[in-house]
């Protein structure tokens, strides 16, 4: 008879520390490093308040398709993976780095490649 699966809570002695690691949040750094320099190259040329509207748009909507991805159990996280707080279920970083940054990153990106064409003809 083959053995059932061990629960790798279960291993662990009681009282034991477990150590939180934020990944996603960590790995994301690295992109705000290119984000500096696509965005002193786009500034100028960027309309902030349509950005604006654009992302505040976006993130309404996927924040309430996340919150009901929650609650129907479609999306789970490992609360030793995520900053801590939530809003409705929704880790906080899941609004901060999935529904603003890549928007206005894509924006910044647009610009950026748009002036540096621009400046080549």
């Amino acid at each position: 008879m083959p053995e059932a699966p061990v629960n790798p809570e279960e291993k662990k002695p009681q009282g034991a520390a477990v150590k939180k690691w934020p990944a996603s949040v960590l790995l994301t750094l690295p992109f705000f490093f290119i984000v500096l320099p696509l965005y002193k190259a786009s500034r100028e040329s960027v309309n902030w308040r349509a950005a604006g509207l654009m992302i505040l748009t976006f993130s309404s909507i996927a924040f309430v398709a996340g919150h009901f991805s929650v609650l129907r159990e479609h999306w789970i996280w490992n609360p030793m993976r995520t900053l801590g707080p939530t809003v409705w279920g929704v880790p906080i970083e899941e609004p901060l780095l999935y529904y603003w940054f890549p928007p206005m990153f894509t924006v910044i990106l647009m610009h950026a490649i748009d002036n540096w064409l621009g400046r080549k003809k």
